[in-house]
């Protein structure tokens, strides 16, 4: 055991992975340097499990992850150990909005509960950043009309779409009045590259309303966190809750002044090893 910290809780895009979705040589070899101290590194990040599988073999990663911005926990072999799944009526208005606004609804699914990633709902055509996104990481998926037609109703854990700022925000203000506080929801910035898909995207994101990554991490601890003995690192507004609640918070150089309000330190950037000059500065001396 570590005299000081019990845990390092990291973020992926924005954080351990530079705009190329890459791990350096250098941050993995400062989360391996972690570990070795006995600190259990747990991997928080919005992709699902399959977004990020090829991630967590490239640090070598054993330990848990957090997935779908805390919405679903894994094992090290992928293998769900809990889920935030969205009650349905919630999911039907979700996806009435989006569908409505002439885009496709993107339903994830607990894929220990379905056969697919995601039910894509409505007719419209699938935004190029999700096309692209799906042939990367290799995504199962199916096509219904309406949402009515999903195979597994019960077992969405995010609900929402990817379009520009601009045809987004009008639903993200409908859903925000609509939904209250009966669900999470976030619209913010793709991780997609523009390069790769030829122009900025943005994802509107709607959850279970206690989701979030230090909530599911609260539950992997069944009762025993010592939020004094955590490190959080992180750059997005799914990290917020993270470096609110830890003993230690890192923000990146590269995360909004928002986000960077919420943490005790800022640390370098992404595109510079950020993560592992963090780790040296503070946690490795």
């Amino acid at each position: 055991m570590h005299p000081k910290w019990d845990t390092l809780i990291v973020d992926l895009d924005g954080t351990l992975l530079n705009s190329a979705g890459e791990v350096s040589a250098r941050n993995k070899e400062a989360i391996k340097q972690v570990s070795n101290l006995g600190i259990e590194v747990i991997v928080a990040t919005g992709r699902c499990y399959a977004e990020c599988k090829h991630v967590l073999d490239w640090i070598e990663h054993e330990g848990v992850s957090i997935c779908a911005g805390g919405s679903t926990l894994h094992d090290a072999s992928g293998k769900t150990i809990e889920a935030s799944h969205l009650e349905f009526d919630i999911v039907e208005e979700v996806s009435e909005k989006i569908v409505a606004g002439n885009h496709r609804c993107l339903l994830l699914k607990d894929i220990s509960s379905s056969d697919v990633q995601y039910v894509l709902v409505g007719e419209s055509e699938l935004h190029d950043a999700s096309k692209w996104w799906f042939d990367v990481h290799d995504i199962s998926f199916i096509e219904v009309e309406r949402v009515e037609d999903d195979p597994w109703k019960n077992h969405t854990v995010r609900a929402g779409a990817v379009a520009s700022e601009s045809s987004l925000e009008p639903i993200a203000q409908k859903l925000s009045s609509q939904l209250g506080d009966r669900a999470m929801m976030q619209h913010w910035s793709a991780v997609t590259s523009s390069e790769a898909t030829g122009s900025a995207t943005h994802l509107l994101e709607v959850f279970g309303r206690s989701v979030s990554k230090w909530s599911m991490l609260e539950t992997y601890f069944n009762g025993s966190l010592n939020k004094d003995r955590v490190i959080a690192i992180g750059d997005g507004l799914n990290d917020i809750e993270l470096l609110k609640s830890a003993g230690f918070s890192l923000a990146m150089e590269n995360a909004s002044s928002f986000v960077k309000s919420h943490a005790k330190h800022v640390c370098g950037h992404h595109e510079e090893d950020g993560f592992a000059n963090a780790m040296e500065s503070w946690i490795l001396t």
